[in-house]
């Protein structure tokens, strides 16, 4: 795992700090919560100190599939672009069900708490309008009303990958009854 890579929470393990479902230890968990689709290796080790070897907390929290690359960091970026040339590289996704890790439950809080996160990745500064209606909804209806809202932000502003946002976010959402 290289010091420039950013990580970003896979939808087991948004579950896993929304539900403790699996059991994670104390330290792995603070460092799984640190984890924002951000900050690379190095920053989050850096602001992590204090919990031990992070660099290690973050190798073993890939390896369980609660944690993704999404990228790398601007500076890696800027000076690996002056040694290649330029190649278009898709966005990754945001989130995938990492193979081996069992289904997770569906409810409307994991469902809201997958998107709010998704969305702070995805749109970084654009997700503001959407981020009330999120918090407030309690309903299946309202929930999906938000979602709809976050599809129109993705799409006004080039989201790639809003396609894993909406299976991953329905996999997670309740059915209606």
């Amino acid at each position: 795992m290289g010091n420039d890579w950013i990580l970003a929470k896979t939808v087991a393990g948004v579950e896993e700090i929304a539900t403790r479902a699996r059991r994670v230890p104390p330290r792995l968990r603070t460092v799984l919560i640190l984890v924002d689709g951000r900050r690379c290796v190095a920053e989050l080790a850096d602001a992590a100190a204090g919990l031990g070897d992070v660099r290690q907390a973050l190798a073993k929290l890939h390896d369980e599939g609660f944690v993704i690359r999404v990228g790398l960091a601007p500076a890696a970026i800027a000076s690996r672009a002056s040694a290649q040339p330029a190649v278009r590289v898709p966005p990754a996704p945001v989130h995938v069900h990492a193979p081996g890790v069992p289904r997770q439950r569906r409810s409307l809080a994991l469902a809201r708490l997958y998107l709010l996160n998704a969305m702070e990745q995805s749109l970084r500064h654009g997700d503001q309008p959407v981020r009330e209606h999120l918090r407030n909804a309690t309903s299946r209806a309202q929930l999906v009303r938000a979602f709809e809202m976050c599809q129109e932000i993705a799409g006004e502003l080039g989201v790639g990958h809003i396609a894993t946002i909406e299976k991953n976010f329905y996999a997670m959402l309740p059915d209606e009854g």
